[in-house]
């Protein structure tokens, strides 16, 4: 998903009148290691967890300091309740051709949840809901990813815990573009 530039139109239909707007998505390297938990999975196993997010994390991931292996030495339950977001992270470019779209509002959610973001882009694969949660960074002009979850169906739950009481969206993919990298 990276180096390049997602546009889709975003229409609410939800007032008297349908407000359409595009959108721009961007998924910086420094967004990485947050759609994936790691600093959650290390937090309380190492002191500094600097190597764990951002643009520091992406590198020590690229140049093979961190990996699997490592973060179960660090946190084996962590990762293990992390393991989700790895297994299905390879759906999320087929989730971005044809998305389905939210106005995500957490106080709608039947349990407490910390998720922070305006909208949300899910789809349905191998039984399981695949959702990537965006939110316009102003400083960027641009929006980015905020949360990735998975959301498993089962006898005990539909998997639509993010989805139900929504307002849904019409999101319709525009173009993809590669960026150069710097």
């Amino acid at each position: 998903m990276n180096p390049y530039i997602y546009q889709f139109e975003i229409v609410d239909e939800s007032g008297e009148k349908p407000v359409k707007r595009t959108i721009e998505l961007r998924f910086d390297q420094e967004n990485f290691c947050h759609l994936f938990g790691l600093e959650s999975i290390v937090r309380r196993h190492v002191r500094n967890t600097g190597p764990y997010k951002g643009q520091a994390g992406w590198d020590t991931i690229k140049n093979g300091i961190i990996d699997f292996s490592d973060l179960k030495v660090k946190n084996k339950g962590g990762f293990t309740d992390n393991k989700a977001r790895f297994v299905f992270f390879y759906l999320v470019p087929r989730l971005f051709e044809s998305p389905k779209g939210l106005l995500f509002d957490p106080d709608k959610v039947s349990v407490n949840t910390y998720v922070d973001c305006e909208l949300l882009f899910y789809d349905q694969f191998q039984k399981t809901y695949v959702h990537i949660g965006i939110m316009e960074d102003i400083n960027l002009g641009y929006y980015i990813p905020k949360t990735f979850l998975i959301e498993k169906m089962t006898k005990q739950s539909d998997g639509q815990k993010y989805i139900k009481r929504q307002q849904t969206i019409h999101v319709t993919k525009i173009s993809k573009e590669e960026i150069e990298i710097i």
